[in-house]
């Protein structure tokens, strides 16, 4: 049975965009924390993967979004863990308001690495035990973010900072989200909110290495913004948005935002 965890979390000023609400980066960087503290409580914590020479790393984000928790709101993120294969182990997220109401659904996707090799280790269930998975033979086979259209795109450089790597040895997964939503403009950003995202992460990115991100927009019925993150040429992280207008704003496809 999945053993399932729950924390309460009040929004901090920090954690907030300039309208107040809570940022995707810092969503994340909550739900992660969350994700810790219940591996930690089941005996998972990181000094046994230390120990063993295997940390977590993220390669999928699925967001569902109703709304954004705002600052100095209390908000109860509940996750648990789904399902694994020998490959791939599935967690959910849910955050609801003080009234019970489902704001945010995140469903993430984790693999294994080997901290000496830096590839991909397969999942003994010594590892996953405790936290009540099912374990299944097959491989979930998920919607990936849509190509960026080359003719419509738009870019923004970045270099990879000492800060910017965390204590895996690797580029936090928040950065690459500010670094994804970064190539839009403020005057977009300000007049649409997310309501559905996919988030892939395809290959480390290092230090000193030039990022570009890289998108388009969309619009077909809805407004969507496809992403890439490429270091040289080649792939690191995808995404794909699905945009709605905020109150009071004018939809339209963005290129002049």
């Amino acid at each position: 049975m999945n053993q399932s965890y729950k924390q309460n979390q009040v929004i901090s000023y920090y954690m907030c965009d300039r309208n107040q609400q809570l940022t995707l980066s810092m969503l994340v960087n909550l739900l992660m924390e969350v994700s810790e503290n219940h591996s930690a409580g089941l005996g998972r914590e990181e000094s046994f993967m230390r120990e063993r020479g295997i940390s977590w790393i993220i390669l999928r984000y699925e967001f569902n979004i109703t709304r954004m928790p705002t600052y100095k709101e209390e908000v109860e993120i509940e996750t648990f863990a789904t399902e694994y294969n020998k490959l791939f182990t599935y967690r959910e997220f849910i955050v609801k308001d003080k009234n019970n109401r489902q704001l945010i659904q995140v469903k993430a996707t984790f693999a294994l690495m080997n901290n000496a090799t830096r590839k991909m280790n397969r999942i003994s269930s010594e590892v996953v035990e405790p936290y009540g998975a099912e374990f299944s033979k097959r491989i979930r086979r998920s919607t990936k973010p849509q190509d960026v259209n080359s003719n419509q795109a738009e870019e923004k450089g970045y270099t990879v900072r000492y800060f910017d790597i965390d204590a895996n040895q690797h580029v936090n997964n928040s950065k690459y989200i500010e670094w994804l939503l970064d190539s839009l403009s403020p005057a977009f950003l300000s007049a649409h909110e997310i309501q559905h995202g996919i988030i892939t992460f395809d290959k480390e990115v290092k230090e000193g290495d030039t990022v570009k991100s890289i998108v388009s927009k969309r619009i077909k019925d809805e407004l969507y913004s496809d992403h890439r993150i490429a270091v040289e040429g080649t792939i690191h992280a995808s995404a794909t948005f699905k945009w709605i207008e905020k109150s009071g704003m004018e939809l339209n496809d963005g290129n002049d935002q």
